[in-house]
Formats: C-alpha cells, sequence, structure tokens
C-alpha cells in the first residue's frame, strides 16, 4: 500500500510541477539547415587546392604535427601559380606574341605542354582560362 501512495504521489507531483513530456506547443521550430553561399568565381591563388585543407582547423599538439604538411601543400601551390605558369605564360608570349587565345589552347600549351601539376579543386569548381585579362581563374562547375 505504501508503495502505491508513493507512486500516486510522485506522479501527482510530476502533474503539478509539470515534469511531465514537454509540450509540442512550446517547442521552438527546429532551425533551418543553411546551404552555403554558392560559390563566386574568383582568380585561382594559393590556397584554393583541396591538399591540406582538412588539416588547417587543427588545434594544439594536432597543428603542431599538421603545420608541416599544409605547409607543403602550400608551397607547392605557390610554384604552380606564382613561377611556373607566369613564366610558361612570359615564354608563349614571347615565341608567339599573344596570350593563349581560348582554354583549350591554354591547357594545351601552356599547362600540357609544361607538365604544370594544376592543384586539384574542391568538388564543384573548375579551372577555367579567361583569354580577355589573360588569367586561369577558379569557377563552380557548371
Amino acid at each position: 500500500m505504501k508503495q502505491k501512495t508513493r507512486i500516486a504521489f510522485v506522479v501527482l507531483a510530476c502533474g503539478l510541477a509539470g515534469c511531465g513530456p514537454p509540450s509540442a506547443q512550446n517547442d521552438p521550430p527546429p532551425p533551418v539547415p543553411q546551404a552555403p553561399p554558392p560559390f563566386e568565381p574568383k582568380v585561382a591563388e594559393v590556397g584554393d587546392g583541396i591538399k591540406g585543407k582538412s588539416l588547417q582547423g587543427e588545434q594544439g599538439i594536432g597543428k603542431i604535427i599538421a603545420q608541416p604538411a599544409v605547409t607543403l601543400f602550400r608551397v607547392k601551390e605557390r610554384v604552380v601559380f606564382e613561377i611556373q605558369i607566369p613564366q610558361a605564360m612570359n615564354l608563349y608570349n614571347a615565341s608567339e606574341g599573344r596570350n593563349p587565345k581560348s582554354h583549350e589552347e591554354f591547357m594545351e600549351k601552356i599547362i600540357n605542354f609544361n607538365k604544370i601539376p594544376l592543384p586539384k579543386l574542391p568538388e564543384g569548381q573548375i579551372y577555367k582560362y579567361h583569354p580577355d585579362d589573360g588569367l586561369l581563374w577558379v569557377e563552380p562547375a557548371q
């Protein structure tokens, strides 16, 4: 009998105190997941490649271990974007008297001919040469 009284008292106390299941009316609506902002085209530069991006958020001892790898990937990108491509463009311009006229010509005569390893881009992004300004851009894949 005492057990039933205790149970009844707990149920009554919970009912008066409001410790039952939460009411659906008082719950705030779940947050709506935000879509990432659309990728804006930009001139290709150091840091666009995918290698090393997953290591950049490391803290503490993880950063000490990851930083040499991140630095290596960024140095390789710097060599491509700041040394190899400009040098190949200068040589092409000296021999042809002009910049490449299309993306296809740029890829064939500058990148493939000089065996320049473009850094791999994140999914949904591509390289596109713009003949009007003579620069390599990173754009969303269409």
